[in-house]
C-alpha cells in the first residue's frame, strides 16, 4: 500500500511560533514510520520552505539556517494538490497536510481556508469552526445561546471606546473589580492580564491592544482551571487540573512549569463535576463545529463551573494537556497522531 504524504507545518506568523516549534517536534517524534512526512516550515516574516534536513534542528529554529530547504506555495488550485516547488519547478503533491500552528495565521480558518480551496484534506476543523473559535467574544455569544455558563464581560474595540474613565465605572458596575483583559483573538496568554485597579486596567488594556483590534474585559473567576480534550465529535480524554500559585495561568505557567502543578486526570473534580466537564465539553464542541480536536476549557469555582475558551490546534509539546488527557485515558501518543491523520484523510 502506498503511504500517505502528510505535510506537517510548523512555525508560522504568530506570537506562538515558539510554542509551534515545541509541538512539531513531539508531534514528528510520535508520527508513525507509515506516513510519509513532507515538512514545512513557516517563518516569522510568512515565506513557507519544504524542510529535509534534520528534524533536532526545528525546536530551536536553526532550521531556518538549514541549506537544506526549498521555497514552496501551498497552491489553492485543487488539481495540483500540493505544494508548488520554486526551486524545482515542480508541484509536490500531498495526501493530507497536519497544521502544527498556534494562533494567528494557523489556528483561525485561514490555512483552512486554503485546504477548503485545493481540496487537501486537513487534520484541523474547517475554516468557520476555526474562524469562529478564535474570536472569544464570538465563542462566548455562541456558547451562550446553547446554555453554557460564561463569565460576564465587556468587548472593547481599539478606535471606538470611549475613554478610559467611562470604560473603568462601566467595569467595576458590571464586571466588579478586579478583571481580566485580554485579546479577543490571540492564544497562549499573550496580552491577557488579571487589572485590580484603574492604573493596571489601563495598561492592562493598552498592552492587549498591542495583540488585537478587540479585546475582552471579563470577571474575575476564582478558582482553578479545568477541562477537557474532545477528538472526533464525542471521544474525550480524561479531565485535567492545573493548579498554579501565580496571579493566572501564563505563558511561562504554561510552557516553562512556572509554579504549576497539572493533574491528568483532575484531583478535585468529583465525579458529578467530571460528568458536567465532559457534558459541557461536547456541547460547547458542537456548537461551534468542532468536530476533529480541540481542549476545551472552565474555570472551577467553588461547586460552579465556568466556560473559558476552546483550543482548535492545542499544544502537542510533550508536557502538553490535549495528549496527555488521551495517554491517560489509554491511548498513546502515537495512535493520537495517527488516529487524527486517518480522521480526515481520503483513500
Amino acid at each position: 500500500m502506498k503511504k500517505r504524504k502528510v505535510a506537517v507545518l510548523f512555525g508560522g506568523q504568530s506570537h506562538e511560533h515558539p510554542v509551534s516549534l515545541m509541538s512539531v517536534t513531539s508531534v514528528l517524534e510520535n508520527m508513525d514510520e507509515i506516513y510519509e512526512r513532507y515538512l514545512v516550515g513557516i517563518t516569522m516574516d510568512g515565506r513557507w520552505y519544504h524542510y529535509y534536513g534534520k528534524e533536532e534542528k526545528i525546536i530551536n529554529g536553526d532550521w531556518e539556517k538549514d541549506d537544506n530547504r526549498d521555497e514552496v506555495i501551498l497552491s489553492p488550485n485543487p488539481f495540483h494538490h500540493g505544494f508548488y516547488n520554486l526551486t524545482s519547478g515542480e508541484i509536490d503533491r500531498v495526501d493530507v497536510i497536519f497544521p502544527v500552528l498556534h494562533g494567528r495565521n494557523g489556528e483561525d480558518g485561514t490555512i483552512q481556508g486554503l485546504c477548503q480551496l485545493n481540496g487537501i484534506p486537513c487534520v484541523s476543523c474547517d475554516m468557520t469552526a476555526s474562524a469562529i473559535a478564535m474570536d472569544k467574544e464570538f465563542t462566548h455569544i455562541i456558547a451562550e445561546s446553547y446554555g453554557v455558563p460564561m463569565a460576564r464581560y465587556l468587548v472593547l474595540k481599539k478606535n471606538s471606546h470611549p475613554d478610559y474613565r467611562t470604560v473603568f465605572a462601566e467595569v467595576e458596575q458590571k464586571l466588579g473589580m478586579p478583571c481580566y483583559v485580554k485579546p479577543s483573538k490571540e492564544g497562549s496568554s499573550f496580552g491577557a492580564h488579571k487589572a485590580t485597579d484603574y492604573f493596571s486596567f489601563v495598561t492592562c488594556c493598552e498592552d492587549a491592544f498591542r495583540y488585537d483590534d478587540k479585546i475582552l474585559v471579563e470577571e474575575f473567576i476564582a478558582g482553578t482551571e479545568v477541562g477537557c480534550g474532545v477528538l472526533g465529535e464525542d471521544e474525550t480524554g480524561l479531565m485535567y487540573e492545573v493548579v498554579v500559585e501565580t496571579e493566572m495561568y501564563g505563558y511561562a505557567e504554561k510552557y516553562d512549569g512556572y509554579k504549576t502543578k497539572i493533574y491528568v486526570p483532575s484531583k478535585n473534580l468529583t465525579a458529578e463535576q467530571t460528568e458536567e466537564v465532559r457534558k459541557l465539553s461536547l456541547i460547547v464542541a458542537k456548537a461551534l463545529g468542532v468536530n476533529v480536536m480541540g481542549r476545551v476549557d472552565f474555570f472551577l469555582s467553588g461547586s460552579r463551573l465556568v466556560f473559558n475558551e476552546i483550543n482548535l490546534i492545542p499544544g502537542f509539546t510533550s508536557h502538553s494537556l490535549y495528549p496527555a488527557m488521551f495517554v491517560a485515558a489509554g491511548k498513546s501518543y502515537r495512535s493520537l497522531i495517527s488516529e487524527l491523520i486517518e480522521m480526515v484523510a481520503h483513500d
